[in-house]
């Protein structure tokens, strides 16, 4: 190629190379990623529900541990101070001190050192410890009291003190000169005369006597004076019904042996010692003497699987009085060979 030749190339090349080539444009339309913002926002607003639930549940069921252990801890406690207050103890402590505070003479020195000894029972201030309170202090008195008796009747829990309740029986004593006329010597020497003697009246009480205690590090002190109330009955009228027999009553041949049997039984059962009733009764027990028997009455006898069953009234009596003691009895009765065999003995 000559050189008029490559210069022509040259510039072609040149004038190619100077031409301006089109920018590639940008695509406008942008890639939509709403669906997953959306996705991302609701997962957060759900965990965010979720942890809020379980941290309600958790409130809530730590609340309900929580009062449940509460209530147990208060029931502790309350059983504690109920346990702190030993009965036996304070039985002991009262019973000394009810004897002091019953028991009243008219002799003065007897009457100081009553004073005395009470003192020690009461609590510590000023009411108790001034030697003019009226639990001290007993004015005319004219005869006397003897405590002859006391018993434990109730005890009440009165949060910061105890009531104790006390059945007591006391004596009251009164003593009087009474003048009376008596006649004396014989015939035209008889002549009457005034003679002082002395009577006594006596009256018996029995009432409640009601003591407030209270008690701290294993010791007692009396709260305030004591008082009287009538004795409560205890007695009510409690529907008890008597359960009815579901089962066949039985009047096969065994009934006449099973009457023999049970006689011979309570024979042996009111006087026989308990060695011998082993041989009679799983459960041996018996009388030892203490009453004869006489006699069974309404006996009827049911058919239980293998056993019968005895329902029945049997009649003691006591050797000396005669007293009768009459007792609803129930027995479980089985049957090996030709003899008997007390499975269950009740009185009913």
């Amino acid at each position: 190629m000559s050189i008029k030749d490559k210069l022509k190339k040259n510039k072609v090349v040149d004038k190619i190379e100077q031409i301006e080539r089109p920018k590639k444009e940008k695509n406008p339309v942008r890639k939509d990623t709403s669906k997953r913002t959306a996705f991302f926002i609701w997962s957060l607003i759900l965990g965010m529900l979720f942890l809020a639930t379980i941290s309600v549940l958790l409130s809530l069921n730590t609340r309900s541990t929580l009062n449940e252990t509460n209530r147990l801890v208060q029931a502790n406690e309350d059983k504690e101070v109920i346990e702190e207050i030993p009965v036996e103890s304070a039985h002991e402590f009262l019973s000394n001190f009810i004897r002091e505070y019953i028991n009243v003479s008219n002799e003065s020195e007897a009457l100081q050192k009553r004073a005395n000894n009470l003192k020690e029972y009461m609590v510590f201030n000023d009411t108790f410890n001034n030697e003019k309170n009226p639990l001290y202090n007993l004015e005319q008195v004219n005869g006397t009291r003897q405590l002859e008796s006391l018993n434990l009747f109730h005890v009440e829990d009165e949060g910061e003190r105890n009531l104790f309740q006390y059945k007591v029986t006391f004596k009251n004593e009164l003593q009087r000169e009474v003048e009376k006329e008596v006649v004396k010597g014989e015939g035209k020497k008889k002549k009457k005369e005034i003679e002082i003697e002395i009577e006594t009246e006596e009256e018996k009480n029995t009432l409640l006597l009601n003591i407030p205690i209270v008690y701290e590090n294993g010791l007692f002190s009396v709260q305030s004076v004591p008082y009287f109330t009538e004795v409560p009955s205890l007695a009510g009228n409690i529907e008890y019904e008597t359960k009815e027999v579901d089962l066949e009553e039985y009047n096969g041949n065994e009934k006449e042996n099973i009457n023999e049997f049970l006689n011979t039984f309570f024979e042996k059962y009111a006087t026989e010692p308990v060695d011998e009733m082993a041989y009679l009764m799983d459960d041996p027990q018996t009388l030892n003497g203490s009453f004869l028997f006489k006699e069974i009455r309404n006996l009827k006898i049911y058919v239980d699987g293998k056993h019968y069953k005895a329902l029945m009234e049997v009649v003691f009596r006591d050797e000396l009085t005669n007293i009768q003691q009459v007792n609803p009895v129930e027995m479980t009765i089985s049957k090996n060979g030709r003899n008997y065999y007390v499975k269950n003995f009740i009185y009913n």
